[in-house]
């Protein structure tokens, strides 16, 4: 037998250079490879959530959209009938206008000579001009009291109708 040739045995460690003053510490590791079974389904999603984050971006302007369209017919609605509300405003206090609904609701008149009752034994005469002396007699008072208690029953009776129509 022949002996075989005596390789030399490898040191247990591997044979380090000695650190410099700039690597001081740790060598720095070597990186793994990625594995693509990781990566790509890691970028998939990625891809997915930032589509997903665009969509739902969009889909929340289009809903202001609508909410500003919506909000700005409102507005148009409320300005015209602001505008309607200030020439009604202006046309209730116009003097014409208070002059008419005193007329017509109220039953006013316009003022002129003051109405002059005259009570005589009889009925009441309503005049314009100077009353007079009144008839003195045992009756004179209760007539003069029954002429004006008719008066103001007629006066009542007008103002109360005159309440009846308003609407």
């Amino acid at each position: 037998m022949v002996p075989a040739p005596k390789k030399p045995i490898p040191p247990p460690w591997p044979e380090q250079a000695a650190p410099s003053e700039t690597t001081r510490g740790r060598q720095r590791p070597v990186p793994r490879p990625l594995n693509p079974f990781v990566v790509l389904p890691f970028l998939g999603l990625l891809v997915l959530g930032a589509g997903m984050g665009f969509i739902a971006q969009r889909v929340h302007v289009m809903a202001l959209g609508y909410e500003l369209r919506a909000l700005q017919q409102e507005l148009v609605r409320v300005q015209e009938e602001h505008r309607r509300l200030q020439v009604e405003v202006v046309r209730a206090r116009s003097p014409e206008r208070v002059e008419a609904l005193a007329r017509e609701r109220l039953a006013m008149v316009d003022p002129g000579q003051p109405a002059v009752v005259v009570l005589t034994t009889g009925t009441a005469v309503v005049g314009t001009g100077d009353p007079g002396p009144a008839p003195v007699g045992p009756g004179s008072l209760q007539a003069r009291m029954a002429a004006v208690g008719e008066w103001l029953w007629d006066r009542l009776t007008v103002a109360a109708e005159a309440g009846a129509r308003q609407p």
